[in-house]
């Protein structure tokens, strides 16, 4: 992956506030840990150190003091800790080569060897610019030599022959590690977000394959669906034909009561066929079930529907109510599928209604929707039963009987109104009754 190696100032705003982040998180690093060797060197000095204890004791009291204050105070002012770091590894300088300056023998290489590692390890975690770290070396190396002054060297050689020798080494060696390891960490950071970008696209590009197999799915699923509606529908289409056939028999000459019982016979075979025919073919579908969406007007389907039922309505005596007059109310649906519903539901609420009954509809339009009601008060079917017929519709096996229809049609209605983008609601009242809910897309009313 290619990675850029930007100049200080032209850092990109993404990169500079990781970059921000880290620093600080290295700032806080190197401020507990001087802070707790301080706090350790409590109870190490008053074994080692108990001549000069008390005095010690308030230099390290006033030093953590001091730390504290700039720690706050630049943290909520400063976007970088170099500041806060330099003036403190100075600050523990001072204390340890006051310490190395007053005492003598292992005392001096013990403080050497801690300050080594403050510094080593401060140089190792901060990711600031090398002038940083040249700064911080002078610093260490004037008030070494300040002391020294003091004590018109006297004992410069035997002080850096107990650790002066190996720390200077140290620090020297160390102060180029941080500006290396700035740069390595942009270029780091800049790698790392290159690569969350290619992850992020990569997603995006796995989230749309996910939508367009859902979308086949889908498709997948009318397909399997189609030749399950069209068999029902074919099956229920002769069955009214046989029903009809068995209204007007025995009231004729011989002659038509012979025809009469041809056409029988004959729609008894054409439901033979129809078995026969969609039982070898389900595993075969191919051809899928075309949606046209247009402008339709749901009142006058709900009409063609009722003219359509005529003879099954008078045959049990129940009313059809519909709205006295065309309350111009419009979907965009598809007219089969319209017809397809609508049809499926009144021929179950037909059947579940008692004789003399009625089945009222009613239409409330809420933009951007029409809500349709269709209530059958007469009905006695249980929650349990409503519910076991909403079976998913693959569940469905199909047999040869002639007998009414278990659920299948309600469930293609459901179905096919989910399909065109509607919604299908079915309840039980308490006292009795069944009503459907269904909401459609409503476009504002058309004049035509």
């Amino acid at each position: 992956m290619e990675t850029t190696l930007y100049p200080t100032n032209q850092v990109p705003k993404e990169i500079q506030s990781h970059y921000d982040k880290k620093s600080w998180d290295s700032g806080n690093y190197v401020y507990w840990g001087i802070t707790s060797i301080l706090l350790g060197l409590f109870i190490l000095e008053f074994f080692i150190l108990k001549s000069i204890w008390h005095t010690t004791l308030l230099f390290k009291s006033i030093l953590i003091g001091l730390a504290f204050i700039m720690y706050h105070l630049l943290k909520k002012h400063s976007p970088t800790p170099n500041v806060l770091v330099l003036i403190y590894v100075s600050l523990f300088s001072v204390y340890c080569i006051t310490i190395i300056h007053i005492e003598v023998g292992f005392i001096v290489t013990l403080y050497f060897a801690i300050l080594t590692l403050v510094i080593s390890v401060t140089n190792y975690l901060m990711l600031w610019e090398s002038k940083f770290s040249i700064i911080e070396i002078l610093v260490v190396c004037f008030i070494f030599l300040t002391f020294q002054w003091l004590n018109q060297f006297t004992n410069l050689w035997e002080v850096m022959a107990l650790g002066g020798y190996v720390f200077f080494l140290f620090i020297i060696l160390t102060s180029f590690i941080p500006d290396a390891r700035k740069r390595n960490y942009l270029l780091n950071i800049d790698r790392d977000l290159k690569k969350n970008n290619i992850i992020n696209n990569l997603n995006i590009k796995v989230n749309e394959l996910q939508v367009q197999m859902e979308e086949i799915q889908q498709l997948n699923k009318i397909d399997r669906e189609k030749e399950k509606i069209l068999r029902h529908d074919l099956k229920n289409k002769i069955s009214n034909i046989i029903g009809l056939s068995q209204l007007i028999d025995g009231q004729e000459a011989e002659e038509d009561q012979m025809y009469i019982q041809l056409l029988r016979d004959v729609s008894t075979d054409l439901l033979k066929y129809a078995d026969s025919l969609y039982s070898k073919n389900e595993e075969k579908l191919k051809s899928p079930l075309n949606i046209n969406l247009e402008l339709l007007n749901i009142y006058a389907a709900f009409r063609k529907s009722k003219n359509e039922m005529k003879a099954k309505l008078e045959k049990k005596g129940i009313e059809l109510i519909l709205p006295e007059s065309d309350p111009q109310t419009y979907i965009e649906a598809d007219l089969l599928i319209i017809n397809n519903i609508l049809e499926n539901i009144l021929n179950y609420l037909i059947d579940w209604s008692n004789i003399q009954s009625k089945i009222i509809v009613s239409f409330v339009e809420s933009q951007p929707n029409l809500k349709v009601q269709i209530e059958a008060p007469s009905t006695q079917v249980s929650p349990e039963k409503l519910n076991n017929i909403f079976m998913p519709i693959e569940n469905f096996e199909f047999t040869s009987s002639f007998a009414k229809p278990k659920g299948l049609g309600l469930q293609i209605a459901k179905s096919m109104t989910e399909k065109l983008g509607g919604y299908f609601k079915y309840q039980t009242n308490l006292n009795g009754g069944v009503t459907f809910k269904l909401e459609f897309k409503s476009p504002e009313k058309s004049a035509s």
